[in-house]
């Protein structure tokens, strides 16, 4: 047997199926949030009953012709991309490196994949028990049983800071340009490109304003030690709306910007990039 001529067992290359995982996620992204943001709208207008938060969002689908295979696509999407994102911390494609730094943004990477599992848990516990389900009351109902807990209203706080900074960190993604590694501005037109930067940072905003409502509720919860404290992304949205004089521009804004939030998804979706900016 001639010396090297055995090729060496290769791990299979998963990486083009989860791609495709990820460019499907985000259009699963797209819808919750678009009809999100349009319930929200709708619902200050006094056009809709229902509410504009996720669990809702699923429920409506659900009563669609069709609606169970819908809810399981948007299932199927979601958990794509929670998988690209794992994928994504561990083998470092945009190589943000091994520092303590580089370590902390691609731990940060995995963790943001959070938001979208409680998603697609909701959607399949409705899928399951055939819709009906109050987000906002189980919510209350778990916080109520971690309050319980020794150091219970501290966990809750700590959650709610949590939360409220990762709101903060939308704003730092957009300021920062974090975003560009993701997508192929090369590909676009220029007035595209433009429309996408508006997107992304009108979109960002909004989630950023939604998460630190939420986390003010959850640290009033701690504080408090109520569950009632705690509220769902539609009680988001009313606080916001009654900010005082400003509050209707505000609502309007953030419901908007989670609207734009859905689109920028769909264009995120069909231009992502999976390498780095020197390897385009």
């Amino acid at each position: 047997m001639i010396e090297g001529s055995e090729s060496k067992k290769t791990m299979p290359d998963y990486k083009p199926y989860v791609e495709k995982m990820a460019k499907v996620g985000c259009y699963s992204i797209a819808v919750v949030y678009f009809l999100v943001g349009l319930m929200a709208l709708m619902g200050f207008f006094g056009r809709s009953d229902n509410g504009a938060d996720e669990e809702r969002i699923m429920d409506m689908i659900l009563d669609l012709p069709l609606g169970e295979v819908l809810i399981a696509l948007l299932i199927a999407g979601l958990l794509g991309y929670i998988v690209w994102r794992v994928y994504e911390s561990i083998t470092d494609p945009y190589d943000f490196g091994s520092s303590a730094k580089g370590i902390a943004r691609r731990a940060g990477i995995g963790l943001s994949a959070t938001g979208y599992l409680i998603i697609a848990f909701a959607a399949g516990q409705m899928l399951l028990e055939g819709g009906s389900g109050n987000g906002e009351e189980d919510q209350q109902n778990m916080i109520a049983q971690v309050l319980e807990f020794p150091g219970g209203p501290w966990i809750v706080g700590l959650v709610g800071a949590i939360t409220g900074f990762a709101g903060l960190v939308q704003f730092k993604y957009v300021a920062t340009g974090d975003y560009h590694k993701r997508i192929n501005f090369d590909q676009m037109p220029s007035w595209a490109r433009i429309s996408t930067h508006i997107l992304s940072w009108w979109g960002y905003m909004a989630r950023g304003v939604l998460l630190a409502v939420i986390g003010y509720f959850l640290i009033s919860a701690g504080i408090e030690s109520d569950p009632e404290e705690v509220g769902d992304t539609d009680s988001a949205f009313d606080f916001l709306g009654d900010l005082g004089a400003f509050g209707s521009t505000v609502f309007i804004a953030v419901a908007l910007g989670t609207m734009l939030y859905g689109v920028f998804m769909v264009i995120h979706g069909i231009y992502y990039s999976f390498e780095k900016e020197s390897e385009r």
